[in-house]
């Protein structure tokens, strides 16, 4: 505390994270308490889970759900279980740790979440008391293991999470119990709470419907820009030109 010159803020940065650099190089993306706030808040309510829960710490804190995944748990009453490197990379040794510790809710990305059920399927777990999977990160696919896996246990929900890392989850899609009731593939759904989307042409004017355009997002969820790019920052993060207050972004 003796290092801090002003009293602080829910606009103070929370945590820096890089970008992965699949669209160039990595860049430090700089999250206010404000979002991560704001998105903690409406897990709470969106997802759910009571006190008591046991959450599996599985994500690398370098990837943005690890935030989200430590926080959404403790800050609401959960347990999180910590399983070993080794356990985190093999996943028939995963899956009997998640049985063992009756984990009952799991982030994690697409590749982790498909593996998972292929092994369970293989092995003939149902983990039971696996009540709630969030995928983030890559692009939710509903293959036929996972389909498998999900119908194993009915009631257990699969929740599919979108966001890059300058915004972290943005979209939010709850698929059907059943998965007979299953696209293809899983939207990435609608906006949380106090964020908006926008579909825009190359001018920044809304696209009409059905046709091809540019995500973008506006809101709480917004992060204050990159680490010592102002200029960059500039540039991405742009006026929000359907806002009646000025400043957003």
């Amino acid at each position: 505390n003796h290092h801090r010159t002003t009293p602080l803020t829910p606009h103070h940065p929370a945590y820096l994270i890089h970008t992965s650099g699949s669209t160039g190089h990595p860049k430090g993306v700089v999250m206010p308490g404000s979002a991560l706030l704001n998105l903690l808040n409406w897990h709470h309510h969106a997802v759910g889970g009571e006190p008591g829960t046991r959450t599996a710490q599985f994500t690398a804190i370098s990837f943005d759900v690890s935030a989200q995944e430590i926080l959404s748990a403790l800050l609401f009453g959960k347990t999180l279980v910590i399983p070993d490197e080794d356990v985190r990379r093999d996943a028939s040794r995963f899956a009997e740790w998640l049985e063992e510790m009756e984990v009952q809710e799991l982030f994690a990305p697409n590749l982790v979440v498909e593996a998972l059920a292929e092994t369970a399927v293989e092995q003939g777990r149902t983990l039971p008391r696996l009540r709630t999977i969030a995928q983030a990160g890559e692009a939710l696919t509903l293959g036929r293991a996972v389909r498998a896996f999900h119908a194993s246990a009915p009631g257990r929900k699969l929740h599919n999470h979108y966001g890059p890392t300058e915004t972290h989850v943005v979209t939010a899609h709850t698929l059907a119990d059943s998965p007979e009731d299953w696209n293809l593939s899983a939207p990435i759904g609608r906006p949380i709470a106090n964020t908006r989307s926008y579909v825009l042409d190359g001018e920044l004017r809304l696209s009409a419907p059905g046709a091809v355009g540019e995500l973008y997002v506006a809101g709480e969820g917004l992060a204050r820009g990159y680490a010592n790019q102002p200029g960059l920052t500039a540039e991405r993060f742009v006026a929000d030109p359907f806002h009646p207050e000025p400043g957003q972004r």
